[in-house]
């Protein structure tokens, strides 16, 4: 468990001279971590078989925030998609400020036979960005000069949003919006909105988050190896070793549209938001090793 006490925000001020926000050393934010592992290692006459699994998990809170305890902290994010740190939520607590314009009974309001879009005069709860755990589970198998291991990694929990979905729904060049335009158009209600319509309200710059806030719970392959020695005696006395290596090698579950651990910024409260990120990368490669 750690606390950490007194920590620099901005926080916004009244608008009257010539700054809009201040810097300030406040709050209390503590971490509440635990990581288990076991592994196991077993061998057969020529063949060995060694695993391990770990998994870890944090628990952040927002003890403390401000002197007022019903004031809040905006710390910015995409237009109509930001963290806001509350006393009791957690830092990357995520909100949206605008949805669809409903009616009375709650339902998405038609006028003029499309959707449109309202802003929120209180920002809602959509979850948070941080993972509730993390799996890693390892493998690693030998036999005769062969060598051969895999890795496997999965995390639990947790939100992603994408505007770059949202972007491509609105330009028409994704494959939601292509499915969209072969059903005739997007269910709402009891009839159907045509896909550009309600994309030119729903996708975009300003997009109705509740469309493109993702689960972040995804299991891959993270790394794989092959390797094979030769016999000392085939070449002399001297020990070769040939081997094929990957990284990021297959996703084996995600329903986001982008890679969830693929971030595109370090900074600490834009985690989990995707605006025209690079794809993640898959690296394959090959290694000689020869000892005399």
């Amino acid at each position: 468990q750690s606390d950490t006490k007194n920590q620099t925000f901005l926080r916004q001020i009244t608008l009257g001279g010539a700054f809009n926000r201040e810097y300030i050393q406040a709050g209390d934010v503590q971490n509440r971590g635990l990581e288990l592992g076991i592994g196991y290692n077993k061998k057969w006459s020529n063949l060995r078989w060694s695993a391990n699994i770990t998994y870890s998990t944090n628990r952040n809170r927002v003890v403390r925030l401000l002197d007022n305890p019903n004031e809040t902290l905006r710390q910015g994010g995409l237009n109509g998609c930001e963290v806001i740190l509350t006393q009791g939520g957690t830092m990357g607590d995520l909100y949206m400020t605008s949805d669809f314009k409903r009616d009375a009974e709650g339902n998405i309001a038609i006028k003029d036979g499309n959707v449109s879009q309202v802003n929120l005069t209180n920002p809602s709860y959509r979850g948070s960005v941080l993972p509730k755990g993390n799996i890693g589970f390892s493998n690693d198998f030998s036999w005769k000069g062969f060598n051969f291991g895999f890795v496997v990694t999965a995390r639990f929990g947790g939100i992603v949003m994408s505007q770059t979905q949202a972007l491509m729904d609105a330009y028409g060049v994704s494959k939601a919006s292509a499915d969209a335009r072969d059903k005739g158009g997007i269910a709402v209600n009891n009839g159907l909105v045509s896909a550009e319509q309600y994309y030119a309200v729903v996708g975009g710059e300003n997009p109705i988050w509740s469309e493109y806030i993702y689960s972040a719970t995804n299991a891959r392959i993270q790394e794989a190896h092959l390797a094979y020695t030769f016999p000392r005696r085939m070449l002399g006395g001297m020990e070769l070793t040939l081997g094929l290596t990957a990284n990021n090698l297959l996703m084996l579950y995600n329903k986001a549209p982008f890679d969830p651990e693929a971030t595109a910024s370090t900074g600490t409260y834009y985690q989990g938001f995707d605006y025209l990120m690079q794809p993640s990368l898959r690296t394959l490669g090959f290694n000689v090793k020869l000892k005399f």
